[in-house]
């Protein structure tokens, strides 16, 4: 059986910050938004304001009105649309196989094996 072990995400958008769960109904929500993890992907990539909105939704777990969405794209729009497509591409990718080690998890891994140097 495969375990979730990548905990959640923090997403910094000014002075709000976002937990951006790894779950299945994160997945389910971008995919009915989006079509899918991959298009949901291209979409960030490609600095679609919607998609990244969208994708900060389902994976925080949010449900909001109109107005409080309108807030959040300007939040996201102010703070800097690529500075938040970073974490939101390594969350996705997460996402598609949420049993492996985050980046940070495989970093701490390597320290805490002496940097990954055999010993003799």
């Amino acid at each position: 059986m495969s375990k979730t072990d990548h905990g959640t995400v923090e997403l910094q958008i000014g002075d709000e910050s976002y937990v951006l769960a790894f779950n299945l109904k994160a997945v389910k929500k971008i995919e009915r938004a989006l079509g899918g993890i991959l298009p949901a992907m291209q979409e960030v990539q490609r600095f679609n304001l919607s998609a990244i909105i969208q994708v900060i939704v389902a994976g925080a777990g949010l449900a909001l009105k109109p107005s409080a969405l309108e807030e959040l794209e300007e939040a996201v729009y102010q703070a800097g649309i690529i500075s938040v497509t970073p974490t939101l591409i390594e969350y996705l990718s997460a996402l598609l196989n949420p049993a492996a080690k985050t980046a940070d998890q495989l970093a701490e891994a390597e320290v805490a094996d002496g940097g990954g140097k055999a010993k003799k």
